[in-house]
């Protein structure tokens, strides 16, 4: 279980957890969650934390690889700066 990903392990110290004294129903709530991590060894914590981050980031880095296909799709149909322009300009 050593090189184990982090989200496993705190799979199987859920599981474990859940055995051994609290039972938790499913759904978890945050606050459930959070105490469960609060438990595992602060090296454990570190790892998840980092795990987390990295899949926010890369959420992130897929956002705009989305919006950049966007705008390249736009102007190849005829999208220009000035076309933009009067399209967001306020007609009210």
């Amino acid at each position: 279980m050593g090189n184990a990903h982090p989200l496993i392990k705190l799979s199987v110290f859920y599981q474990e957890m859940a055995m051994t004294s609290n039972n938790y129903q499913l759904p978890l709530t945050f606050d459930q969650i959070l105490i469960l991590v609060q438990q595992l060894p602060q090296e454990e914590q570190i790892k998840l934390k980092q795990e987390i981050d990295k899949r926010i980031n890369s959420q992130e880095e897929d956002f705009l690889t989305v919006f950049d296909r966007i705008g390249k799709n736009a102007q190849q149909r005829g999208l220009t700066e000035e076309v933009l322009q009067e399209l967001l300009a306020d007609e009210s």
